[in-house]
């Protein structure tokens, strides 16, 4: 039988990884509009970046500002 292939993650999950990548060790926040910068070159649409914030504040993992302008990590 054939190997299965390596389990890949969710988009929400490889985003949510690389926004703690960029909140730095001990970071609480990042700016929205450099992580979507570093998001949109690694690959993500917006809309998938969006869909992992909700998905996200909705655990009450991270919230982002009203602004739109801030990922604060909780």
């Amino acid at each position: 039988p054939l190997p299965s292939p390596p389990r890949c993650p969710r988009p929400s999950e490889s985003i949510f990884g690389i926004l703690r990548d960029l909140g730095g060790p001990g970071g609480r926040s990042v700016p929205l509009p450099h992580a979507l910068q570093v998001l949109g070159a690694r690959g993500f649409t917006p809309a998938q970046v969006g869909a992992a914030l909700d998905e996200y504040e909705g655990l009450n993992v991270l919230q982002v500002n009203p602004a739109r302008t801030r990922v604060t990590f909780v």
